[in-house]
């Protein structure tokens, strides 16, 4: 009787220690192509957390830096954004950036992204028991699909 004991708290000792290369997942990550002049986009993306977690920084080498942002609304419809040094990752929930009043902000870019090309991104999450862990993401660059279009007399231009 104690062997199966002792056998079922081995088991979980290691399954635990097993879970820990796959306790945070990134999923769907991708982001708009830029427009001529444009140096700030926003990184789509999801992040699971099987454990309690805080993604502490963000950074592409195709950027000066990239922002964590809270948004919420200002009034009359506008959002206003507030940078953040960390997120909390809940434990077994999905943060979906770009969504729910959470933001990634690749801010100077260093080059046009085109509909096609791939971003490497590089998260780092404090784990609750305090470990740090580097995740490498590529993103994918989407086509930008223009959500409304400037009216100028008979003319319409697309600002492409």
């Amino acid at each position: 009787m104690w062997q199966k004991l002792l056998g079922v708290v081995v088991f979980a000792l290691v399954s635990n220690a097993w879970a820990g290369t796959n306790d945070v997942l990134v999923d769907n990550a991708w982001l708009r192509e830029s427009v001529p002049g444009q140096n700030t986009v926003s990184l789509q993306l999801n992040l699971t957390s099987i454990k309690p977690a805080r993604l502490v920084a963000v950074s592409s080498p195709l950027a000066d830096a990239v922002k964590m942002q809270i948004l919420f609304p200002a009034g009359r419809g506008k959002m206003k954004a507030r940078e953040v040094n960390s997120l909390r990752l809940p434990r077994r929930h999905t943060v979906v950036f770009g969504e729910g009043g959470v933001a990634l902000m690749l801010v100077g870019l260093k080059q046009e992204l085109n509909a096609g090309d791939h971003v490497p991104v590089t998260l780092t999450i404090e784990l609750a028991d305090k470990h740090i862990r580097k995740l490498e993401v590529v993103a994918e660059v989407r086509r930008l699909e223009l959500s409304y279009k400037q009216h100028s007399g008979r003319s319409v231009q697309d600002h492409r």
